[in-house]
């Protein structure tokens, strides 16, 4: 029997195609023994698939790149989300994007995803930063979600299942990422690893894929995986169901990545470090299926 570990990053939705993999017998039946690890943080991904800790996992898609910029063999096999699916909950005084004017807006690492999506909707929203609003620093997305539910800031924009948690808590949802072509979470591994271990890696991607459409097909077994991963949301069945319908939607069955948004998140990486302007689309992929 192969042995594997699978990183996930966070504890999120957009991560758990292996845990509903495994609750349905797809890895028994393939024969590979996996053990799935939440580093509780997405940046640590990246660098345990490339030191093989986690020899397959979801990383966020900047991440990725900024790893191969520095020079490593971590390599998309598969695309899950092709399009950053996060929200901008606000204090329930502000009703519209052009009420951020004036207010402190939280933002995560711009290295990460949300604080990237953050900028370019900053971008897309003709909104200065320093001029029209202050940002503040929160790091991770959950300091965010703690300081907006502490008063510090006004608005921030959270993960899917924060949000909606924070607007069942009374906060305003006023905008989202959902129309930005940028690449968010794909299955990835190393170069290395496909050398050594094509067979098992294609079997793990078929796995996701046919993961993705038992999410779709089977919500009530889903909901049940989501509601025992993520106990906070267990008293908030709307936000759940919500959560599940949002996700059911954005997974790629197929998991082919989409070049367009593969080429949409190196142009935002690009602002952050000229590099990426040398890199195509197709030198980030490896097709398994």
């Amino acid at each position: 029997m192969d042995s594997i570990k699978i990183g996930i990053g966070v504890s999120s939705i957009g991560r758990f195609l292996p845990l509903i993999g495994k609750s349905a017998g797809l890895f028994d039946r393939e024969n590979i023994a996996v053990e799935i690890v939440n580093q509780r943080d997405e940046e640590r991904a990246v660098p345990d698939i490339v030191s093989g800790a986690t020899p397959m996992g979801t990383p966020n898609a900047p991440s990725l790149v900024f790893s191969v910029l520095e020079g490593s063999d971590i390599v998309i096999v598969g695309g899950l989300l092709n399009r950053p699916a996060f929200y901008l909950a606000a204090d329930p005084s502000i009703a519209t994007v052009a009420d951020l004017r004036g207010k402190r807006v939280g933002i995560n690492q711009p290295r990460r995803m949300a604080g990237m999506v953050m900028l370019a909707l900053l971008r897309k929203w003709g909104l200065a930063i320093g001029t029209d609003l202050e940002v503040v620093d929160s790091g991770i997305n959950d300091r965010s979600y703690e300081a907006l539910l502490d008063k510090k800031i006004d608005a921030a924009l959270l993960p899917p299942e924060k949000a909606f948690l924070a607007e069942a808590l009374g906060f305003r949802v006023i905008a989202d990422s959902l129309a930005l072509d940028c690449h968010w979470v794909p299955l990835a591994t190393t170069r290395r690893f496909l050398h050594d271990h094509r067979d098992a890696a294609r079997k793990i991607a078929a796995i996701y894929a046919e993961s993705a459409r038992l999410f779709k097909s089977q919500p009530r077994e889903t909901i049940k995986e989501i509601t025992r991963s993520l106990p906070a949301l267990a008293d908030h069945p709307q936000v759940v169901e919500k959560c599940y319908r949002l996700f059911a939607a954005e997974f790629e069955a197929s998991l082919a990545p989409s070049m367009n948004s593969l080429s949409s998140i190196l142009n935002e990486v690009a602002l952050q470090d000229r590099r990426a302007n040398d890199l195509k689309p197709v030198d980030l992929v490896e097709n398994l299926l």
